[in-house]
């Protein structure tokens, strides 16, 4: 598994995830799939954070999918090397949870 940089360094960039299962749980959002978190077996982590938007997987845009598509063309191609393209932390931020007083 590798990651690798576009032009645009700050922001987009590819991850080669290996095949099998990734451990990533995704949400969908207005642009699309999102990272939600990841377990912490996931063979991603480091590579990518929560927040980071998905915006292709080997060639194809997913920025109109849902999550449940994207997850769906994941497993579809599970069996071999996957090259996913995504935003660097287009998400806003998580919000903390407050203590109530």
């Amino acid at each position: 598994m590798t990651r690798t940089r576009s032009r645009n360094a700050d922001r987009l960039f590819d991850v080669f995830a290996p095949p099998g299962p990734l451990g990533i749980i995704i949400d969908t959002t207005e642009e699309g799939p999102m990272i939600h978190s990841l377990k912490p077996t996931s063979q991603l982590l480091g590579l990518v954070d929560p927040g980071d938007l998905i915006v292709g997987l080997d060639g194809v845009d997913t920025r109109n999918m849902t999550a449940a598509t994207f997850t769906r063309l994941m497993a579809k191609r599970s069996q071999g090397e996957r090259k996913i393209t995504l935003l660097k932390g287009l998400a806003p931020s998580t919000p903390t949870a407050r203590t109530p007083r």
